[in-house]
Formats: C-alpha cells, structure tokens, sequence
C-alpha cells in the first residue's frame, strides 16, 4: 500500500511540476490544433454574442494593442474564428475583425436578421414557407435563437416568437456551440 501511495504521489507532483513549468514560462500546456483542440475546448469557428452593449475590439489579443472597434449592441453576434487562453478573435457581421477577452462574450446564441431580397423577413408559425407570417423583422434586427430545424431557426424578438429561414439569419449557420 505505501508503493502506490509514493508512486501516486510522484505522479501527481509530476504533474503539477509540468503544469507550473508552463505556467511561469507564460504559458499553457499546447493544444494540438491539428486535431482541433483549443483553450476553451469548443470547436472554433463558432457563433457566440456580446455580453455588453460596450466592448472594445482590440488588434491583438491583449489590452496593449490598440482598439480597432468599439462595440455597442448588447447581444450582436459574432463568430469565432480564433482564441488564446484569455481572447478571442471575433468577426461581427459585417466581416470586421477584432480581439476581445473572453470575459466579453456570451454563450447565449443569437442572429442578425439579413434579408435576402426585401428589407424585411417574415417570422412563420412554422418552419414552412407556406406557414403563416405573425410578424415581419427588419434588417438588421438581433433576435435569440431559441430552436432550430433543418434550414430553419425559431427566433424570439420582443414578444414575438416565430421561424426564420436560416439563410436570412447571420449566426445561425452552425449549431449549438456556445
């Protein structure tokens, strides 16, 4: 019994020696990003949204590097395309690229309403284009995803509730990966 508690022991101080190793040499054990492996362990890319109405997007990943963006939609989705330890590398809808903290961002999935031919699309009662339209949303309106189907999101905004074609929602083109 006392052999496995020393070999026990021995490993663990192994491996705590090798964690703070990289620690005070400013940095994290490496990720294998060949095989998709990243500091949050979510997938990247991913759609993601602000957690508030006023971040800074900086042009590194740090509070050194110079803001880029000042973001001012509270729940504005964007994609992450990139990600350290404590940043991220976003692009808003507009294609304008960035770092944040992670701090910053919100799991909470959310669209931005692009209409494909009009200024506005139709929320439908169901996920059909022969279902009802309850109501219209404008471009550039930002809902929350709520559900999804097949080439459909079920989207809350304000107090309506209804189904938007995927194609006419930007954030919606994967799925629920915070």
């Amino acid at each position: 019994m006392g052999k496995v508690k020393a070999i026990l022991a021995s490993v663990c101080f192994a491996s705590v020696s090798l964690w703070t190793g990289y620690a005070l040499a400013g940095g994290f054990p490496p990720f294998n990003r060949q095989a998709g492996e990243t500091p949050s362990g979510q997938p990247v890319p991913r759609f993601v949204s602000l957690k508030f109405s006023n971040i800074n997007g900086r042009a590194g990943p740090d509070k050194a590097y110079p803001v880029r963006w000042v973001y001012k939609r509270k729940g504005l989705p964007v994609r992450v395309v990139a990600e350290t330890e404590e940043w991220r590398r976003i692009q808003d809808p507009d294609g304008a690229v960035s770092w944040v903290h992670k701090r910053m961002l919100d799991g909470k999935r959310t669209g931005i309403v692009r209409p494909a031919r009009d200024m506005r699309v139709g929320l439908r009662a169901n996920p059909s284009s022969e279902a009802r339209i309850i109501a219209y949303a404008s471009d550039g309106v930002i809902v929350d995803i709520t559900d999804e189907r097949p080439g459909w999101r079920q989207v809350k905004a304000g107090r309506f509730k209804g189904w938007i074609p995927a194609s006419e929602l930007w954030g919606a083109d994967n799925s629920r990966h915070p």
